[in-house]
């Protein structure tokens, strides 16, 4: 099967450090809309999910293992049942290493291994994964990273002294670890296993390695150097440089590093070379379960997003340690970006073009999550430091000048260049870790999420100390949203029986709760128009935002998939504003103003709030935000993420006024309904499931 409509060759210069120019013409990017090639459907007994494996290189390609991320639906692979992989229409050796479980035991997530065939240049592979019985047998590691020995070499600047060089070998790091107990496995199997070591460097600094061996004597290691220890007396930036050797050859060398304290980063070394493979995962799916976002998938992207992503990743200086690689640093600056959103605009473009260039870009901005200074581990727990552990505990540089919070005792340092936000905080890392199994990206989703807890002002008004809410009065709701959304999805992908499953599952339950209990005041107290969520928005305003309701139900509708108590029922109330503020017909009331910047709850001349669709339109004319006839005040993404909201809302509830709202926006005519709207914000194209239009 030869590709179409796809990026052939350009991947391979950027993952293997070809010499080879990339040439932006004709034959690499031929089209003008790129869209992933068709995955193979399950059509015998036993069939489970299909894939696509992609040679990205101008040549053929040999035989070789590759490891990725997997979901399946519920029921599909019961507990006790392994898998295989069919390839053109012969059974070759599959594992999956289970990670999560539905409630019923079947298989939700795992990490697949198996071995890609031969290829020829440019060529595709469909592969289908069957159910089978379990094969015996796991890889020893120690055996192959003696042969392929990995040697991490750091020369420590430290302020007014000589250089200090410390140097680790992986394979004696290893015995000494599997000796005191201290290995972390991760894979096991017939084709490859995985375990983490670790060790102490200085101050703040960590070492720490994802050793990985394959049934054909290859080894691989995540090489993590991680600034991160929190809690402890000593701590701050470090500056070294560093070379990682392969059997005593250099394999990568960087001399100067200055890393805050509160960073990480990571570069993978390969005894084999990095496969060339492109994974193509039935997206379509992963919607229908509802672990990503039911993004439109029939337009596909435009040939001039892949260009402007290949460029980047091309730049110098891309995927460097600690590389911003396109991530907004200044998280509060306004506007609408591509951080922002039910995820980012990097993993929407993957997921919808299943294409290599959008694939490494979007892994690059995962790794620049790494950078974030938002890593927070306490080696007393192995875990990123939590509410459970330090019940006040605040990141903020204000935290510990009050009785009720306790500080940092090394504050961030404020010339990391970034500016953390959680109204603003992207979502970097959650679908590279489902498509990938790799684990340091599960490490980011979790340190990404744990800040949306410890970022979070913990008075007993906000917060509320070791509760972590992080919903209501004293939050914006934009800041619940996304912070709800990191939380929520490291709960839901964390593996089952891991304390920060545990303890993210904790949170969550104490959010519901919150907002369950809330509930039944908000609606007394909204009247008529009840169903938005309360929150604080700007200094003594007497309006919401109409769009930030919008991000909160598209988070509120993923927990819903993912089976959270309460979500449902809090999603359909929410929807009596969101859908009712355009189908609204009340005399007195323009349907326009359903997606105003702003909606004005009360008068600027008497303290009444607002509870009936007239008297909002009023309060909202009179703050002058109305839209009148027109969508003045619905320019930018606002009518956008309306239709991502209502179409989150139905897939899943199934509500009819939902998608009655919804269709009535798309074809209302409004100018920010079109293609040109698309690629720019796609984050937000979220479609009904049961209705796929392309738009």
């Amino acid at each position: 099967m030869k590709r179409h409509r796809r990026i052939r060759a350009g991947i391979a210069s950027i993952c293997l450090a070809c010499s080879a120019a990339l040439a932006l013409n004709g034959t690499v990017l031929a089209a003008d809309l790129i869209r992933a090639p068709a995955v193979p459907q399950p059509t015998a007994p036993g069939d489970l999910v299909g894939v696509v494996l992609e040679n990205t290189l101008t040549h053929a390609i040999t035989p070789r293992y590759i490891t990725f991320g997997t979901v399946f639906a519920r029921g599909q692979l019961p507990k006790g049942e392994a898998i295989t992989a069919m390839v053109g229409g012969k059974s070759e050796p599959a594992q999956i290493d289970v990670k999560n479980r539905y409630p019923d035991g079947s298989v939700l997530f795992g990490v697949v291994t198996l071995r890609a065939p031969a290829m020829a240049s440019g060529a595709d592979a469909p592969v289908m994964l069957r159910k089978a019985a379990p094969t015996p047998g796991t890889v020893a590691i120690m055996p192959a990273l003696e042969k392929h020995d990995i040697t991490i070499t750091l020369a420590l600047n430290d302020p007014g002294m000589p250089t200090r060089y410390v140097t680790v070998y992986a394979a004696k790091l290893l015995a000494k670890a599997r000796a005191a107990g201290q290995t972390s496995p991760w894979l096991a199997g017939p084709l490859v296993s995985e375990t983490r070591v670790s060790r102490h460097i200085q101050g703040s600094l960590r070492l720490v390695l994802d050793i990985r061996a394959y049934a054909s004597g290859s080894v691989a290691a995540d090489v993590q150097l991680n600034n991160d220890i929190a809690m402890s007396p000593k701590g701050g930036t470090e500056t070294y440089g560093i070379i990682i050797a392969q059997n005593g050859k250099p394999v990568f060398a960087v001399p100067h590093i200055h890393q805050f304290q509160y960073q990480d980063w990571h570069t993978i070394i390969r005894s084999g070379g990095r496969a060339p493979i492109n994974v193509v995962h039935d997206v379509a799916a992963m919607e229908r379960i509802g672990i990503v976002p039911a993004y439109e998938l029939k337009v596909g992207m435009t040939r001039s997003t892949l260009v402007d992503e290949l460029k980047s990743i091309t730049a110098p200086g891309w995927d460097a340690p600690l590389a911003v690689n396109g991530v907004t640093q200044y998280m509060p600056g306004v506007g609408g970006r591509g951080d922002i959103g039910p995820t980012n605009a990097a993993n929407t473009i993957w997921l919808i073009t299943q294409n290599p260039v959008a694939a490494e870009y979007a892994m690059g901005q995962a790794d620049a999550a790494g950078a974030v200074p938002w890593h927070f581990f306490y080696p007393k727990t192995g875990e990123f430091v939590t509410t459970a552990d330090f019940p006040n505990l605040w990141v903020d540089g204000r935290g510990g000048s009050a009785p009720y919070t306790t500080g940092l005792t090394q504050q961030v340092d404020g010339k990391t260049g970034w500016a953390l936000d959680v109204a603003h905080e992207p979502d970097l890392s959650y679908i590279p870790y489902l498509l990938t199994g790799r684990r340091y990206y599960l490490d980011q989703q979790n340190a990404e999420a744990d800040y949306s807890e410890v970022g979070q002002w913990p008075a007993p008004q906000a917060r509320n100390n070791g509760e972590g809410i992080i919903v209501g009065p004293s939050e914006q709701v934009r800041g619940a949203a996304w912070s709800l959304r990191e939380v929520a999805d490291a709960a839901y992908i964390n593996p089952d029986g891991s304390p920060m499953r545990h303890y993210f599952q904790h949170v969550i339950k104490n959010n519901m709760a919150f907002l369950e209990k809330s509930i039944p005041l908000w609606t007394k107290q909204q009247g008529d128009i009840y169903g938005y969520v309360v929150g604080t928005y700007g200094s003594g305003t007497n309006a919401f935002a109409p769009w930030q309701q919008d991000y909160f139900a598209t988070t509120m509708a993923t927990m819903a998939f993912q089976g959270i108590s309460g979500a449902r029922k809090i999603l359909l109330w929410e929807d009596h504003f969101l859908a009712g503020s355009l189908l609204t017909k009340t005399t007195g009331y323009n349907r326009h103003n359903g997606i105003s910047y702003n909606l004005f709850i009360q008068n600027k001349n008497s303290k009444q709030i607002a509870t009936t669709w007239a008297q909002l339109d009023q309060d909202t004319r009179d703050g002058g935000q109305a839209n009148g006839t027109g969508w003045a005040h619905s320019i930018g993404d606002y009518g956008l993420t309306r239709l991502a909201a209502l179409a989150s809302v139905y897939n899943a509830t199934h509500s009819a006024e939902a998608l009655q709202a919804y269709d009535w926006l798309l074809h209302s005519g409004a100018p920010f309904i079109d293609m040109q709207g698309y690629e720019t914000t796609e984050q937000f194209w979220v479609v009904p499931l049961s209705s796929r239009k392309a738009h």
